[in-house]
């Protein structure tokens, strides 16, 4: 048995939404007999990624690479400084974003 990078295990994220791997083997898409997909005709249409689909991105989550601070007014002379995501955490893509981090 071969693992899902050589193709004999597909993988699959949500319901029948399959990954292709690039294996040197024809293209399930366009039949490109080593895969490589280079012409216009041929490329594929859709390439998953932040951005790409609104439903996988209220999914995905992002790490948080190092604490996050905000200033926030306390009164009008005083603000303080609040720790809003800690290195390491995992927020939703929408919040990264937020927060200037995509």
């Amino acid at each position: 048995m071969q693992d899902s990078i050589e193709g004999r295990y597909p993988e699959y994220i949500f319901d029948n939404v399959r990954i292709v791997r690039a294996t040197r083997t024809p293209c399930p898409v366009c039949g490109h007999p080593t895969g490589d997909c280079a012409t216009e005709k041929s490329a594929p249409h859709h390439v998953i990624g932040v951005g790409i689909f609104a439903s996988i991105d209220k999914t995905l989550t992002f790490t948080v690479e190092e604490d996050i601070y905000e200033e926030r007014m306390i009164n009008p002379h005083y603000t303080a400084r609040v720790l809003v995501a800690h290195k390491g955490q995992k927020i939703p893509v929408d919040k990264a974003r937020e927060l200037g981090l995509l």
